[in-house]
């Protein structure tokens, strides 16, 4: 056989592979976050006619682009033969959090300012947000390190070595001191829940709750006692705006227009690039407010129709965890729908005004092209896994 022939054979082997492969894509989630996508870019491109720097097209084409690469990514991620449970990959996710660890560490020490909080690396005009790469490589890390424990006698929590916390709590710790209340909030709920999910009972549960309300309930008594801290101003400012935007000055500036927008909006909205806030009202119309926009030019109806799409997929996560064959792809799973959700509701808590505003994007939907590849490093992880436990369960049936 020629070297000609072998290259022929082993392409069409290859090809064979990646369309059998494809015959596991779960287009239940692929559909609504393709679909999502396209609803941002449209919306990015309408919040951005009135910003000072750059065209409304320039921004477009950016958002384009990167949703395009991140759609990439993530098909290239789901066409992986990955074995979550060896040694290597193992080895992998360890590395890549420490990685993340240093970047973090680096952003900390030497990273831009933006928006009161050093979390951001540029390397040339690209900036990357370290903390949205380590949420996921956070889930899948805890995911390992919990899928093998068991609950204590009394239910609360699995035995946890140091080695199970020092990775995820070195992390929130930087995260805290940049200081991104957003990101730490958002990191700390995945780790509760994700350990939830490995075998804490109902009570724990509660628990948390009580606690996340204790918190809710003491944040307007303790904003005294945290203005005394030098690296809080910004963060607390904020914090006065969630209290009472009508007395905070320019730090309730955001909030008190997102009001207006919404309210100008009402049911329907005033039609699609007819947004007044925009124009020069609501600072940042395009990434941490694009959710005010999208009340404000398409109305209430709308935002209901993308929550009930991101419902369907945080319901498939779900569903499929449900599903899995093993604990690690099912705490994976779990994880991810929990960032999903509680990314959606800190950004529409800041965008109403039920909770402080911490500068979160909406998923998939705010303009920010290292969100939308962090998000599709995360979908793609969620479609590989999904199409493990697709084959396995053909598998089952055919046994």
């Amino acid at each position: 056989m020629t070297h000609q022939h072998r290259d022929e054979k082993r392409h069409l082997s290859l090809m064979g592979r990646i369309k059998n492969k494809f015959r596991y894509l779960d287009l239940w989630l692929l559909i609504p976050i393709i679909a999502i996508m396209i609803f941002g870019d449209a919306m990015v491109y309408t919040s951005s006619t009135n910003m000072a720097i750059g065209s409304a097209s320039s921004f477009l084409i950016k958002q384009a682009v990167f949703g395009f690469m991140s759609l990439i990514i993530m098909l290239f991620i789901f066409t992986l033969k990955i074995n979550w449970q060896s040694k290597f990959i193992i080895r992998t996710i360890l590395g890549i959090n420490i990685i993340l660890l240093i970047s973090l560490a680096y952003a900390l020490l030497f990273g831009q300012v933006t928006s009161g909080a050093k979390g951001w690396i540029y390397i040339g005009s690209f900036g990357i947000q370290p903390v949205e790469y380590f949420k996921i490589s956070m889930i899948l890390y805890i995911a390992h390190r919990f899928s093998r424990k068991k609950p204590d006698k009394n239910g609360w929590f699995p035995k946890i070595k140091m080695q199970d916390l020092f990775i995820p709590f070195l992390g929130m710790m930087l995260v805290f001191l940049m200081p991104d209340f957003g990101g730490i909030v958002i990191l700390l709920l995945i780790f509760l829940i994700v350990l939830m999910m490995a075998g804490v009972r109902m009570r724990s549960l509660l628990a948390l709750m009580a606690g996340v309300l204790a918190i809710y309930i003491a944040i307007p008594f303790s904003l005294p006692l945290l203005e005394k801290l030098p690296f809080f101003h910004y963060q607390i400012a904020r914090f006065e705006a969630y209290v009472n935007p009508w007395v905070a000055g320019d730090s309730g500036h955001q909030l008190i227009n997102s009001y207006y927008a919404i309210s100008n909006g009402g049911l329907f909205g005033r039609g699609l690039g007819n947004s007044i806030q925009k124009t020069g009202y609501l600072p940042e119309p395009n990434t941490d407010f694009i959710m005010a926009i999208v009340g404000e030019e398409l109305g209430a109806i709308t935002i209901c129709i993308v929550l009930i799409v991101f419902a369907v997929i945080i319901c498939r996560l779900v569903i499929m965890g449900i599903h899995a064959h093993r604990m690690q792809q099912r705490l994976v799973l779990y994880g991810i729908a929990t960032y999903v959700v509680v990314q959606i509701l800190i950004n529409l808590g800041g965008v109403v005004g039920i909770l402080p505003i911490t500068g979160v994007t909406f998923p998939m939907v705010s303009y920010g092209g290292s969100s939308l590849l962090s998000w599709g490093i995360t979908f793609g992880v969620a479609l590989n896994i999904i199409g493990q436990i697709k084959y396995e369960t053909e598998l089952e049936e055919v046994d």
